[in-house]
């Protein structure tokens, strides 16, 4: 047997991975309160893959209405880092992503 390149994929947020049928709420591009449905990987890191409850009508267009998303942590309200005066923690970011390259 050869030795594994598997790499865990890294989860960028202190708070722990959703389970599925979890709600969350995906701050970007306003999309909303969201199931969470699964999980995927890119580029090492793990995302969520989630199907809004109420997409806004753009995102009914452009996917239609039962059209799952991809997102990351940074895009979903309860697992983004943030400072004391609810801005994003760019520091907690930029070590989170740098440790993990």
């Amino acid at each position: 047997m050869t030795d594994s390149t598997y790499a865990e994929p890294q989860w960028i947020s202190r708070r722990g991975v959703p389970a599925v049928g979890e709600i969350v709420t995906v701050k970007i591009n306003s999309i909303g309160r969201s199931i969470v449905e699964k999980y995927f990987v890119e580029h090492g890191f793990l995302g969520l893959l989630v199907k809004p409850l109420n997409p806004p009508s753009w995102y009914v267009r452009q996917n239609g209405a039962d059209e799952s998303c991809h997102v990351f942590p940074a895009e979903v309200e309860e697992l983004q880092e943030r400072k004391g005066d609810g801005k994003p923690d760019r520091e907690f970011y930029d070590k989170a992503l740098t440790t993990a390259s």
